[in-house]
């Protein structure tokens, strides 16, 4: 049978049962009350258990909540009933599913921090590839065969019309070292292939790139790039217009040496803030816990102190109470001797008058009848 909510009609008549018959017997409520409630005796329990109850706190728990309810599962585990007598205002249930909540989030948020950002695949090849395709396109091919390493060990290839190229550059004299096993083993990818008829019409002249006019850093060219500003598609020339290949080669070194330090350092900087913000978030959490444990035993402390004192005050009272006591049935007493005795002699001055009496001759006459 499906499980039904529960109305308000149905709570009122349990807060009505227990006001008049107390929390047991659960299977007599449609009895005793004369109205038919169709629940179990163990619902019933639950139900006020739960959440009838007086004191029970209703709504999600605070903060201090929070702390105390983990420090308590670290201490006694999952033992909720445990954990429950200890938070007052909880019912085990609760505290059971808010725990279930709370490590479904804790176990969310450390797959979060624990991602890091990967290398896109192919990012440097896309960045070799589109800087030989505007180097090609913006400027007239001067070489029979102009080859460009990319970061998985293949070259890209610009051909002219004549069919007779020269020998090609070894791969060794060309890549730097990084580059030559950047590929970690994967297959290469596909060589692009340009060709482009020949043209005497001048390339247009590139906007410059400002970080690539400053000392070009541990690489060293013949030339100095301080005559022509630097473009991607506008590489310095020597020899009278004839490129200088290891010039060019250097540079886009240089390029990609810091395409490849630009993003190494942002890898870097946003993990060091993910592991920087995570530590200050359980350093946060640590002195959190860490004041509640010192507000709870300062508390303590103080709850015994004032308890030691009521104790103390309650037998000072009771000596100054036997005391009282004490000193009123010694007052009774007293005054009860004092009484006796002044009967005693009552009675003996009493003895005394009847014998003199006696002694006299002196009897009472009573008179003689008519």
């Amino acid at each position: 049978m499906e499980r039904q909510r529960w109305t308000a009609e149905e709570d009122a008549i349990i807060r009505a049962y227990v006001k008049q018959y107390g929390p047991r017997e659960w299977h007599l409520v449609s009895q005793r009350m004369n109205t038919a409630l169709d629940r179990d005796a163990k619902s019933c329990l639950e139900r006020w258990k739960n959440y009838l109850k007086p004191g029970i706190k209703k709504g999600s728990l605070t903060e201090e909540e929070q702390r105390l309810v983990i420090r308590l599962q670290a201490k006694h585990g999952n033992k909720w009933k445990k954990i429950a007598a200890e938070v007052p205002g909880r019912t085990a249930k609760r505290l059971g599913k808010w725990w279930e909540v709370y490590k479904e989030k804790q176990q969310r948020a450390k797959k979060e921090s624990s991602k890091r950002l990967e290398p896109i695949e192919g990012k440097y090849d896309r960045i070799l590839e589109s800087f030989a395709e505007k180097l090609v396109k913006e400027r007239a091919p001067l070489d029979p065969t102009f080859l460009m390493a990319t970061t998985n060990g293949d070259f890209l290839h610009t051909e002219r019309a004549p069919p007779t190229p020269p020998p090609p550059v070894p791969p060794t004299m060309m890549l730097p070292p990084w580059l030559a096993t950047s590929n970690g083993g994967r297959p290469p990818s596909p060589s692009v292939t340009l060709s482009l008829a020949s043209s005497t019409v001048p390339p247009p002249t590139p906007p410059a790139v400002p970080w690539l006019q400053p000392e070009r850093g541990a690489h060293n060219i013949d030339k100095p790039l301080t005559q022509t500003p630097l473009g991607l598609g506008c590489i310095p020339s020597c020899h009278g217009g004839i490129p200088s290949f290891s010039g060019e080669q250097a540079l886009m070194s240089d390029l990609i040496e810091c395409c490849r330090e630009l993003e190494e350092g942002h890898h870097a900087l946003t993990a060091h803030k993910k592991e920087a913000a995570w530590r200050l978030k359980s350093l946060e959490r640590q002195l959190e816990s860490e004041k509640t444990n010192r507000k709870r035993e300062k508390t303590d402390e103080i709850e015994a102190r004032i308890k030691a004192l009521r104790e103390e005050q309650k037998a000072s009272l009771d000596r100054i109470e036997a005391e009282y006591r004490e000193q009123l049935a010694g007052l009774r007493r007293d005054a009860e001797a004092k009484e006796q005795k002044l009967a005693e002699q009552w009675a003996a001055k009493h003895v005394r008058l009847t014998k003199f009496l006696e002694q006299m001759g002196c009897r009472p006459r009573f008179p003689e009848p008519n």
